[in-house]
């Protein structure tokens, strides 16, 4: 299956020229899509709240990992394994 890339705007899908050439696509033809085959972009995701936390936390001490670190908040007075 070929994948084509365009963007939402005005409430519309804009390919690039290239792609309507290489489709052969004129201005006003109708184009049917398929919603299994219709899938976000990864590049549509401008904003990632994610992005303002990250270096927030200071690094983990010395011996210290993931799961330690997620075990001692859960249950701080549990000897650590």
């Amino acid at each position: 299956m070929t994948t084509f890339r365009g963007t939402v705007k005005d409430g519309q899908l804009v390919f690039p020229a290239e792609v309507t050439e290489q489709l052969g696509l004129h201005e006003g033809d109708a184009v049917e899509v398929q919603q299994a085959a219709l899938t976000p972009a990864q590049e549509a995701v401008k904003d990632n709240p994610f992005l303002a936390w990250i270096g927030v936390l200071p690094p983990f001490p010395e011996g210290m990992d993931a799961v330690r670190f997620t075990r001692e908040l859960r249950d701080p007075d549990q000897d650590a394994s």
